[in-house]
């Protein structure tokens, strides 16, 4: 029992580890993405990595099947090297072997189908109408004694008030109406539509073809309306299968029909892993085997993926497309099955 359940545990590790890695790394890139596309929207970090966290569920979907094939590599690569993997032919039966694998391999399953119908699904609703509040929020880039907001307003100031916020000694440029205000202070704050900004003692000037004016005022108000009106768009992954196959969208339908196949393709890794995971052999072979097993399995994805394509551009039937992507999966089965008979 205590071996099983170390052998369980190590595997699990490998595949939790491999998974963490992958996921820290698409997480850091969408946050770079929306910290870039925003030019620091006014929004803070946090809210930012938040948002980029609801698209994770979706993420670990994608890479499942390729994380549990390469931390197969890796765990039977340390059994190798340890001797482990003799140990384990003496003490364990074959039988045993098989239901351990059976049961990992069924709870991973369940854990997919359960991410990607569920919480995949909830993770993405909340991105999606979070990245639309987001993307609609006034793009406002405040830095070295600078406010700009394309197209409307270019502010300098010289220094900002500790007690009350207010920036002392303004020139600012109103873009689009060619008016050029000096304050001696500006208070401004964000309303859920729009910005006021109230600009104290100071002088309003204006030289365009229509206006040529030089105005002294004690306080002037100036609004900028947001005219990002973004709207939510619904995706295929707001929905779940059963949703998307009652879905009038036909879009929507075949990608339901491409998360059976999506289904279809872990179960053939986690085949394909379970020969790897008890290969006996030394470094140079194990190597050798791991790159032959990537090359079928890329193959393999990249013909399942051309066949998608021409599925979603109505280029090949429902039925050409199941029989297609199941004939590549049986025939690199068998391709597998006879390489590992003696297993």
């Amino acid at each position: 029992m205590k071996l099983k359940l170390y052998l369980t545990i190590s595997y699990v590790k490998y595949i939790l580890l491999m998974l963490v890695v992958f996921l820290l790394i698409i997480w850091l890139a969408q946050i770079v993405r929306y910290l870039d596309l925003g030019q620091s929207f006014s929004v803070q970090f946090g809210k930012v990595a938040l948002l980029s966290s609801y698209l994770l569920p979706n993420a670990l979907s994608t890479i499942l099947p390729i994380i549990v094939f390469i931390a197969s590599c890796f765990f039977n690569y340390q059994l190798n090297q340890t001797n482990e993997i003799n140990i384990f032919n003496l003490y364990l039966s074959k039988n045993s072997l098989i239901i351990l694998i059976i049961i990992t391999y069924s709870l991973i399953l369940v854990f997919y189908i359960i991410n990607t119908e569920i919480i995949s699904v909830k993770a993405y609703n909340k991105y999606k109408f979070e990245e639309i509040e987001l993307r609609n929020q006034f793009k406002i880039n405040d830095s070295g004694n600078e406010i700009y907001i394309k197209n409307k307003l270019n502010l300098i100031y010289e220094n900002k008030n500790p007690e009350d916020l207010a920036l002392e000694n303004v020139i600012t440029f109103l873009i689009d109406e060619n008016v050029l205000i000096k304050a001696k202070e500006v208070q401004y704050i964000q309303l859920e539509k729009e910005l006021l900004f109230t600009f104290i003692n100071g002088q309003r000037i204006v030289s365009s073809k229509n206006e040529k004016s030089y105005t002294d005022f004690d306080k002037l108000e100036y609004r900028i309306v947001n005219s990002n009106l973004n709207k939510i768009s619904f995706d295929k992954e707001n929905y779940n299968f059963f949703e998307l196959i009652k879905s009038e969208n036909v879009f929507f339908q075949k990608s339901a029909h491409r998360k059976i196949l999506d289904l279809l393709l872990l179960i053939f890794i986690l085949y394909l892993s379970s020969k790897i995971i008890t290969i006996s052999s030394k470094s140079k072979n194990l190597i050798k085997t791991y790159s032959h097993n990537l090359i079928f399995i890329l193959l393999s994805f990249t013909y399942m993926s051309l066949m998608t394509n021409l599925f979603l551009s109505e280029l090949l039937s429902a039925e050409l497309y199941y029989i297609s992507n199941i004939l590549i999966v049986i025939l690199t089965t068998l391709i597998f099955r006879k390489k590992y008979a003696s297993l």
